[in-house]
């Protein structure tokens, strides 16, 4: 966390502590870095209020006896309190972490395990919160630090008690943005505000600060946000759990504690014996066109329990890490909302949860499938494309887009908990060591996925490759083309010398790059200019106008059609095979779905992939749409 010098006028001391910096200023007061003259403890953060407006007295203490109510594993714990000259201060435990809001600026949003991590870490704190019948009434990515140890939930500062029967006090107070409806309206604040805020949090979170609109964080109250038009971009475990978090209506909104379960994987259809819906101090009352509780209740055991992934609200958190997370939940907030909601028994047999079936099937009935994706936009295309196909075969299918990285999916795979995931085979090659892409002898499609087969865990096995690869290519403007009469990269050796090449920055050290190109055809150009990946659209805009002549680029990127670039041949395979490849758990899939997805492979091209990313990134279609356009032209479904 960025420490800034004390200002002037600043004090140089308060209450006894020595002030070291500021750590920031909100609108409720000034958090200072500070620390008690000859002790050895370690710095710490002191809070000092504002003064109240229009000449009330000084903010009061409250704030440590709201703090104190919540568990100390979701806040930054207090250690004094008292007054200066008059006005209160409040010391915590310093938390040594950017805010949400820092990070998400500095480094853009969060994806993966991160992601899940911050999802789980935060609204077990907002929980807890609402179990000690408090409501924080600011629950933005400011008030959110990432620490070493998970993210802590702070600035209580405009908090409240809960009344009676669940309601905060009426007041417009907190950040605009991230405010409720009611809220902003200067209408009465409870616990169903906060889920709203942390709604609005994750997807600041997840998609950055575009969902906040023009006006930024700090826009005025009457702005309109615009969410539900971001939800469809969110990852799609978390779109499901945060879309009704968003409902106008206060007491539509799920209950922190019914957030946490769908966030551990409990889908709708998994709540615990009893617990009813919606926010725990709010009566539960059908709507008309609405089915009783009890009788959807009972259609849902007669029915089996879903599969808890993202498409009946859960994460891609593993069984295990479900089961670890209850117990702890369970051991740090055994009162009010949260120890309600976490009733649900443990498996009997001590092991990991199995995976529940979607029915009990016949034997010859198809069983669920998952299909899974990493967390960029071709991979979340392919793995529609596959589902698609697998439900046309007969199988019941459950998305599970978005995951995150490698390191995310793979070892989802590995446990069974992924069925099918569209992969690299070049990529996945060099992951699990079976291939060494930096070597100078050129590899096939065929010699790849053989290592890869030797390689892979007994668990796992390659389908048949694509035609269609997503690799680095050099590429350059068609009239680059026409002027110089290029087919290859091989007729670049004569015309590279006045060429400069644009690529990551890694292209200019590594064998795949400039280095290989130089050994392997001959070709050395003029200067290198590095690209970040997130500005290849500009790469690409410069190439169009001849500023860049050559570019580094991956061969399916939708900027290629878009300013009409041209990938040059490679007959010597400097860039290997990066065939799209579907990676199965062995033991889920029939010979039917293999077969299924195999027919996928032998339709696909890289032409193809190029047009579908088009369609999705710049005309902005709908990935199903895509993906079923696709199928039924090639004749699948």
């Amino acid at each position: 966390m960025t420490v800034e010098p004390l200002r002037p006028g600043d004090p140089a001391s308060i209450g006894g502590y020595e002030l070291l910096g500021r750590v920031g200023e909100g609108g409720q007061g000034v958090v200072y870095l500070a620390t008690w003259p000859g002790s050895a403890d370690g710095p710490v953060a002191l809070k000092m209020p504002h003064a109240r407006p229009d000449g009330d007295a000084p903010a009061d203490l409250s704030e440590i006896t709201l703090v104190r109510q919540v568990a100390r594993f979701c806040t930054a714990r207090i250690l004094d309190a008292g007054t200066d000259a008059g006005r209160p201060y409040i010391v915590s435990e310093y938390v040594d972490g950017p805010s949400l809001r820092a990070a998400v600026e500095a480094d853009g949003p969060l994806g993966g395990a991160r992601l899940e991590r911050l999802a789980v870490g935060t609204m077990v704190a907002l929980a807890a919160t609402h179990a000690a019948n408090v409501v924080h009434r600011d629950f933005t990515p400011g008030n959110v630090l990432l620490a070493a140890d998970g993210p802590r939930v702070v600035d209580f500062g405009v908090a409240k008690a809960l009344g009676p029967a669940g309601r905060g006090e009426p007041g417009a107070s907190g950040t605009p943005a991230f405010m409720a409806p009611e809220q902003a309206a200067g209408g009465e604040v409870g616990a169903a505000a906060d889920v709203y805020s942390w709604a609005v949090t994750m997807a600041f979170a997840a998609l950055g600060p575009r969902v906040l609109g023009a006006g930024g964080p700090d826009g005025g109250l009457g702005r309109t946000l615009r969410l539900e038009r971001h939800v469809v971009d969110l990852p799609s475990w978390l779109a499901e759990i945060v879309a009704p978090c968003l409902r106008e209506e206060p007491g539509e909104r799920p209950a922190a504690s019914e957030v946490l379960l769908r966030l551990l994987g409990y889908g709708p259809d998994r709540r615990a014996p009893g617990q009813p819906v919606g926010h725990p101090r709010t009566p539960t009352v059908a709507r008309p066109g609405e089915r009783p509780p009890q009788q959807e209740q009972g259609e849902r055991e007669e029915q089996g329990e879903r599969h808890p992934g993202p498409a009946s609200g859960g994460t891609v958190i593993s069984a295990w890490r479900r089961h670890r997370l209850l117990i702890v939940a369970m051991a740090l907030a055994l009162s009010g909302a949260v120890a309600v909601a976490l009733t649900r028994p443990f498996p009997s047999d001590g092991g990991e949860r199995r995976r529940p079936a979607a029915a009990a099937p016949t034997p010859s009935a198809p069983r669920r499938l998952t299909v899974g994706s990493a967390n960029f936009p071709e991979s979340v295309l392919l793995s529609e494309i596959y589902a698609q196909i697998l439900e046309a075969r007969g199988h019941p299918v459950t998305r599970r887009r978005g995951i995150g990285s490698r390191e995310d999916y793979y070892p989802l795979a590995v446990k069974g908990e992924v069925d099918v995931v569209p992969e690299y085979n070049g990529a996945l090659a060099s992951y699990v060591g079976a291939l060494d892409l930096t070597a100078k002898a050129p590899a096939t499609t065929a010699s790849v996925n053989e290592r890869l087969r030797r390689r892979l865990p007994p668990e796992l096995e390659i389908l048949d490759s694509a035609k269609a690869e997503d690799k680095d290519a050099i590429v350059v403007a068609r009239h680059t083309v026409a002027r110089y009469g290029l087919t290859s990269l091989a007729d670049l050796k004569d015309v590279s010398d006045g060429f400069v090449l644009g690529g990551t920055p890694e292209a200019e050290t590594r064998h795949q790059g400039m280095i290989g190109l130089r050994a392997v055809y001959g070709v050395r150009f003029k200067d290198f200019q590095p690209f970040r990946h997130e500005d290849f659209g500009t790469l690409a805009a410069l190439l169009a106008r001849g500023s860049v002549q050559a570019g580094q680029m991956f061969t399916t990127d939708p900027a290629l059609r878009a300013h009409d670039l041209v990938a040059l041949d490679d007959p010597a395979r400097l860039f290997g095979s990066q065939n799209v490849t579907p990676l199965v758990n062995r033991t889920e899939l029939d010979a039917g779905a293999k077969a299924a997805l195999d027919a996928v492979s032998a339709k696909l091209t890289t032409e193809d992939l190029l047009y579908m990313n088009a369609r999705v990134a710049h005309d902005g279609d709908e990935v199903e749409a895509v993906a079923k356009a696709w199928l039924v032209q090639n004749g699948l479904l």
